[in-house]
């Protein structure tokens, strides 16, 4: 069952959602918008000859690091998140979900409209799971879209599950970073 805003405040309030840092003025009738966090990885467009990648072997957060050009936006103004840019983001809240609750980040319809895909392959979020959001962002529109560390880039849905899951979330994006 989705929850509402109110239970979303509520599960936040009481301290089984964890959403930190917190604005009051985030919560929203059926979710919890979510804001860019400073730093983004920025991929090359243009296809690496001669590498072929198996996702099932692949150490994905050492291959983003190492081939990935790291921006922090607090340093700079903006970022121009240029037509067909891959980048990879993350909220800049924390969010940590106990054994009975279970998250779907969904884009934001002003990007949308733009052409802006926020979390365009993996929106599930696991019970238990504990860190930032990482977000994969694609720009299928026409236009430049200036992105800022700050932003409101997406929006967090929580479901309660009909009974809790045994374990919780354990994989390689788990832990604050």
């Amino acid at each position: 069952m989705l929850l509402s805003g109110r239970e979303i405040q509520e599960e936040i309030e009481n301290g089984k959602l964890v959403v930190e840092p917190f604005d009051d003025d985030s919560i929203q009738p059926a979710c919890v918008d979510l804001k860019l966090y400073s730093k983004i990885l920025i991929q090359s467009s243009a296809p690496i000859s001669g590498m072929s990648l198996d996702p099932e072997t692949l150490n994905v957060e050492d291959h983003l690091n190492r081939y990935s050009e790291e921006v922090d936006l607090s340093s700079v103004q903006s970022y121009d998140f240029s037509p067909n840019g891959f980048i990879i983001g993350r909220t800049e809240e924390v969010v940590g979900l106990p054994h009975d609750l279970a998250g779907r980040v969904e884009g934001r319809s002003r990007l949308a409209r733009l052409g802006v895909g926020v979390h365009i392959t993996a929106p599930k979020i696991d019970p238990g799971f504990n860190n930032r959001i990482t977000l994969e962002m694609y720009n299928f529109g026409p236009w430049t879209i200036k992105l800022t560390a700050g932003m409101t880039i997406c929006t967090l849905l929580v479901e309660r599950l009909s009974k809790p899951a045994e374990h919780g979330y354990s994989g390689m994006f788990q832990g604050i970073k």
